[in-house]
């Protein structure tokens, strides 16, 4: 959506609203640099049961930076009486939502991450309170960011920075986590100690908190992580010899997650509500050495590709082959696209949710499960199974077996090892496109004391051509399984059950003739003898 749409759709409904309260007038479109927005009758008590927008919308390259002078309205829990709705960028879209506020708290200074911002305000019909009034203005560099992710830029970027800038971004997130800020994009004006131009990154919100790194030159700096939920981002400039300057962006604990479990799910943020805008989101998988893993993306929404280029351009998400961005790419989707199940080719994945400034959807969750790595050969008459030892460090042989828990693995100097004929472990026999292969289920069971969790695993085995392969059988699968032999055995029993009732019948007429017989017999007697 442009933003000439954008504002003529907000006009539309701030038109819209003014004729339902004619009484009243409020919201609006202000384009000025600077300026102030107010409750109706501020500082007096606002009236019932109003609706106010106001669109706020400064030159572009800019951004909005907002703060709060006086703030009074109804309080409740979840502000669902009285309350003001702050959105980066246009309010019509909730993935813009930055927070809800009422009562007597003032909600923090905010900056938008573009030149567009909005605020809506609501009473409803009980209680009045003096209002607010919040000033804005347009910020060239700087201002306060506390979204669950977003991005900054030096002045004029991708262009040259201007000389003797002086900008300082602070990054609040909640109080349970902490920021981590990536560059994608660094060009500096370089120099021995990095005294012209700059970037230094504090960790806190204050030049006093300790210092992450100065940066310069055309290096792009390693990621940065704090230990604490702010982070304060400054950038100088002296007055000759500039650059491309930089960009980067940040997100938080929330918009940031390392999984280390064998198998575990995860969702974008706000699942199944509309995920934010303007987010950068990374899920890191580690799991052990040796491990692959195994991805599923049982929901997929996101905003749909770019109808010209055919890409996803808008927000989407990508999944890496490794621990970073720079690893292979096995595939970004959007839309209601359903990604096949992917494997790794190591132990690390990495899942990364981007979105843009308009058009957020409910997003997506995902599970997955650590592989362990099989090597499986067979014989005309017996299975080698082969597991490497570091893949499993902390598992006793015994939670390895073949079958049954009597065919339990062997432990070798680099391996746990089952080898096992064909006649024992419960190996069957099965036709398979007229190829008779032998069957068998491998158990390794991760179980503790507190949660139940078996992998299973099928083994098969063309003994004729001596080819062997292994295949992780899913929950679903197993469910799938259970049912058909629930079905199969039903029918077997429904089957038997007509089979048995004429049997019965027969044995009954069988018995009826007999009896009859010997009844006949016994007549005929006694009519010789009486005669």
């Amino acid at each position: 959506m442009s933003l000439r749409v954008a504002i003529l759709i907000h006009l539309l409904l701030v038109v819209d609203k003014a004729e339902s309260k004619k009484d009243v007038k409020c919201g609006g479109i202000l384009s000025s640099p600077s300026g102030n927005i107010s409750s109706p009758n501020f500082p007096g008590l606002y009236p019932y049961n109003i609706d106010c927008s106001w669109l706020i919308v400064v030159a572009d390259g800019s951004s909005v930076l907002l703060t709060f002078h006086h703030f009074e309205l109804e309080y409740h829990a979840s502000c669902a009486y009285d309350y003001i709705k702050i959105y980066n960028g246009i309010s019509e879209d909730e993935g813009n939502l930055l927070g809800t506020f009422c009562g007597d708290i003032s909600p923090p200074q905010f900056t938008s991450s573009w030149n567009v911002m909005s605020i809506i305000f609501h009473s409803d019909r009980h209680v009045a309170h003096r209002g607010f009034s919040v000033g804005y203005r347009k910020d060239m560099c700087g201002g306060v960011l506390t979204g669950l992710s977003g991005v900054i830029s030096s002045p004029g970027y991708p262009q040259e920075y201007s000389n003797n800038a002086d900008c300082s971004w602070s990054i609040h997130v909640s109080n349970t986590s902490v920021v981590t800020f990536v560059f994608l994009d660094f060009q500096l004006e370089n120099n021995e100690g990095c005294n012209f131009d700059f970037v230094a990154l504090f960790d806190g919100p204050t030049v006093t908190h300790r210092h992450l790194g100065k940066y310069c030159g055309t290096d792009k700096p390693s990621y940065i992580v704090t230990t604490s939920n702010q982070l304060l981002v400054v950038f100088k400039s002296d007055f000759n010899i500039g650059g491309r300057g930089f960009k980067a962006y940040y997100y938080s604990g929330e918009c940031q997650q390392v999984l280390s479990a064998i198998c575990g799910n995860f969702s974008s943020p706000n699942f199944p509500n509309i995920y934010p805008n303007n987010i950068n989101c990374h899920w890191s998988i580690t799991l052990a050495a040796g491990y692959r893993i195994k991805l599923f993306f049982p929901t997929m929404d996101l905003e749909d590709r770019n109808g010209l280029s055919d890409e996803c351009d808008y927000d989407s998400v990508a999944v890496y082959d490794g621990d970073s961005q720079t690893d292979t790419l096995l595939g970004r989707w959007c839309g209601r696209e359903q990604p096949s199940v992917l494997i790794s080719k190591r132990n690390k994945l990495l899942v990364v949710l981007s979105t843009d400034r308009n058009q957020a959807r409910r997003g997506f969750t995902a599970s997955y499960l650590g592989v362990v790595p099989v090597n499986i050969s067979c014989t005309r008459s017996e299975f080698t199974i082969l597991i490497p030892k570091q893949s499993l460090p902390q598992l006793d042989r015994e939670s390895i077996y073949l079958g049954n828990p009597s065919c339990t693995a062997q432990l070798t100097a680099t391996s746990y090892k089952i080898l096992a004929q064909f006649v024992f472990c419960g190996t069957a026999s099965q036709k398979h496109h007229n190829i008779t292969m032998l069957v068998n289920r491998l158990y390794i069971d991760f179980s503790n004391g507190k949660q139940q969790n078996v992998q299973e695993y099928k083994v098969q085995c063309d003994a004729l051509r001596k080819i062997a392969s292994v295949s992780l059988i899913s929950a679903e699968e197993r469910r799938l399984e259970e049912q058909a032999h629930q079905t199969d055995n039903d029918s077997r029993g429904i089957a038997w059950e007509e089979e048995a009732e004429p049997h019965d019948l027969s044995d009954i007429v069988f018995i009826s003739i007999c009896v009859l017989a010997v009844i006949l017999m016994v007549i005929a007697i006694i009519w010789l003898v009486l005669l």
